[in-house]
């Protein structure tokens, strides 16, 4: 593979992490809702702490610190925005 190919190759996963970043923040969203409907807590140390746990459990090592960042950046963009639907939802009731 050379340079102007393996661009390519990361060309089309970029748009595939797209694809599920989408889906991930509308389901989101939604837990979101759910959330402020029940009064639960956004942040759920032992839920993340989990999540964590079993995405990096089977990961190459020489990736594994790369990826747990990977996961937890996804995870805190995941609460930011869960806080901020919760605030517009309140304003706008």
């Amino acid at each position: 593979m050379n340079l102007t190919e393996a661009r390519c190759e990361i060309d089309k996963i970029d748009s595939e992490l797209k694809k599920l970043f989408i889906k991930r923040m509308a389901v989101s969203k939604e837990i979101a809702m759910i959330k402020a409907q029940t009064g639960d807590n956004i942040y759920k140390p032992d839920r993340e702490k989990e999540v964590v746990e079993k995405l990096t459990a089977y990961i190459d090592p020489d990736i594994k610190e790369e990826y747990m960042v990977f996961i937890k950046k996804i995870l805190e963009i995941s609460r930011d925005y869960q806080h901020r639907k919760i605030q517009e939802s309140k304003k706008n009731a």
